[in-house]
């Protein structure tokens, strides 16, 4: 029997997802493919993240037509972190003598490689990519290409279906049309639950409240006094010079949303993420909770938006050609109210009075202070220093 797992938030399930399994059933010759909603975070609220049973709901009802579509619980009812390795051997247990195929979509397969064991993942199954993107076909064969030397991929040429869930629940929220996005049982469903019509999308993402409280139960009280310390900071930052001060506020206020998981915890996230980490940061411990951070907030929040992302992603380590939130972020947390190291009464003047040679002294501190401490310097840190250095020389000319 050939059995496929596909697993994903299907929050909420759309065509798209159900185009890309039927594609798979018939491409791959599947017996039955499972469809997997993952676990809804408790500190998501509803109005970004149904509930788990009205996922199964929709996915049973958008599936109902193709005998070969199963829905499992599986993960929802796990009590782990739902890493695709579990899964994987969980669906082995289930079905020993079967063979597996793991569906995945095309973003999935070019950052394969940093998942968690996935070496062990692709000994297990045959790994099915189907194209979520037009025009990505080269790129998805050249990656196969590369990890077909540890475990079989295949790799389908039927064009994609292009539908964001992101857009769906946008446009729900914004009492837009959205039905030719979703089976029209989904459309009813979701109607009559009053499901992702709470408040505006972008309104509930910038809500610091059900996050403060995540915080203030998962931080210790000093490092929670200095989140908030930072995201009142960044408020004013952002006020000064001209960004959206509650955006500012909120990446603020979960920069260090990772600082004291377990480093295995922590490392795990960062090899996850498909993030661009050099050797410096995979060998310097106390940089791992920006990346991490940056990708937990994605993954158990629903946060996608770009900026807020790379602020807290290079909060620790900096960059050349940062954002202006990003720059908010970096000296925000550097100049927050509790700070007292020697010097911080000049760095707080220059954040108020001249923030490109706020950042420039900044990336000086903070590289002197890896070198007294015998540390390495990140990549991006030194090209950050010489990115402020020559822009500040630009502006004397």
């Amino acid at each position: 029997m050939r059995i496929g797992i596909y697993g994903g938030s299907f929050n909420p399930v759309h065509n798209g997802h159900i185009h890309l399994a039927e594609t798979a059933v018939a491409e791959f010759g599947l017996d039955r493919l499972y469809l997997l909603p993952s676990k809804k975070s408790p500190h998501r609220s509803s109005a970004e993240y149904a509930p788990d049973e009205d996922r199964l709901e929709m996915l049973r009802l958008a599936s109902r037509h193709n005998e070969k579509l199963f829905v499992s619980d599986y993960e929802i009812k796990s009590d782990r972190v739902s890493y695709t390795i579990y899964t994987v051997e969980h669906f082995r247990r289930e079905f020993p003598d079967a063979e597996l195929f793991l569906l995945v979509g095309s973003d999935m397969l070019l950052s394969f490689d940093t998942w968690y064991r996935y070496e062990q993942i692709l000994e297990n199954v045959t790994l099915c990519v189907v194209s979520r993107e037009k025009g990505d076909l080269p790129e998805l064969r050249k990656k196969a290409g590369e990890l077909g030397k540890i475990g079989k991929i295949l790799v389908s040429e039927t064009a994609p279906t292009v539908v964001s869930s992101t857009e769906v629940r946008k446009k729900i929220a914004k009492n837009k049309d959205f039905t030719c996005y979703l089976d029209e049982n989904v459309v009813q469903y979701i109607r009559l639950k009053g499901l992702y019509s709470v408040r505006g999308e972008g309104e509930l993402l910038y809500n610091p409240d059900d996050k403060k409280k995540y915080l203030k139960a998962h931080l210790s009280a000093k490092r929670f006094a200095h989140s908030m310390n930072v995201a009142a900071e960044c408020r004013k930052l952002a006020e000064k010079y001209g960004e959206d001060p509650e955006k500012a506020y909120f990446a603020g206020l979960l920069h260090d949303i990772c600082k004291e998981l377990p480093d295995d915890e922590q490392k795990a996230l960062v090899l996850e993420s498909g993030y661009t980490v050099c050797r410096e940061e995979m060998e310097t411990r106390s940089l791992w909770h920006g990346i991490a951070g940056a990708y937990y907030i994605k993954k158990e929040f629903g946060v996608e938006d770009i900026d807020i992302l790379n602020s807290i992603r290079f909060h620790t380590v900096g960059r050349a050609g940062m954002s202006r939130l990003e720059e908010i972020v970096y000296i925000g947390d550097l100049v927050s109210a509790e700070r007292d190291y020697k010097d911080v009464d000049k760095m707080r003047k220059l954040a108020y009075t001249d923030l490109n040679a706020a950042m420039l002294e900044a990336f000086a501190f903070s590289m002197k202070s890896v070198i007294k401490k015998g540390g390495v310097i990140p990549i991006c840190t030194a090209e950050g220093y010489n990115f402020y250095t020559r822009l500040i020389k630009e502006d004397k000319k």
